[in-house]
């Protein structure tokens, strides 16, 4: 992988039955949450692919000792493993991977998100023009992208994860360390069952 200026990385789970979606797992079973999880995971990594020369992309994976499995799944894409011990840490460590590589500016996602796009990853990136931090609100109450120039770990520490206030930490923790950030559009992402019935996510279950 050469330098370029601008990376995406995207945060994917091998869609094993029991290990993603639990959540939704537990109200429609875990083997059609995980056909679900692939199936979002397909459409978002196409919806969000690099197009041009606009930004490069690394997918970082989990579990560990998988990657031949996800050779297999997702042919040609650059796979680095996840690292950490909780979803703080590994999003750090993402962070901190892409700009250690030579990006100038390093945006990530997860992929559970219908309505994430090529054009909204565009607009992240063009946020991090003039401000430190861009930031992707989840409609609950989380955020589904965080990006920028310099590696800041406070904002992956001592966050309530899974809560529904974690965007309104992260941004405190913007702001109090005097940093600007610019919001890209508010997505949901599938967690439950009434996330697979709103019209937002484009999925009618």
């Amino acid at each position: 992988m050469g330098r370029h200026r601008q990376i995406l990385g995207q945060l994917v789970k091998y869609p094993s039955p029991g290990e993603v979606k639990t959540r939704l797992g537990r109200e429609i079973g875990y083997g059609k949450a995980a056909c679900l999880y692939r199936l979002l995971a397909e459409r978002v990594l196409s919806s969000t692919a690099p197009a041009g020369d606009c930004y490069e992309r690394v997918v970082f994976y989990s579990p560990e000792g998988m990657r031949r499995e996800f050779e297999d799944w997702l042919p040609g894409e650059h796979l680095l493993q996840q690292k950490g011990k909780d979803l703080g840490d590994i999003m750090g460590n993402a962070v901190r991977d892409l700009l250690n590589r030579g990006a100038e500016r390093a945006v990530i996602t997860g992929v559970d998100i219908p309505g994430l796009t090529r054009d909204i990853i565009r607009m992240a990136f063009h946020e991090l023009d003039g401000r430190d931090v861009a930031i992707g609100p989840a409609a609950d109450g989380g955020y589904y992208l965080i990006g920028m120039k310099s590696f800041y770990p406070e904002l992956f520490r001592e966050m309530p994860w899974g809560s529904e206030d974690v965007f309104r930490e992260t941004i405190s923790a913007i702001v109090a360390m005097d940093l600007c950030y610019g919001a890209v559009p508010s997505l949901r992402d599938v967690d439950r069952l009434k996330d697979l019935q709103d019209p937002d996510t484009g999925l009618l279950w």
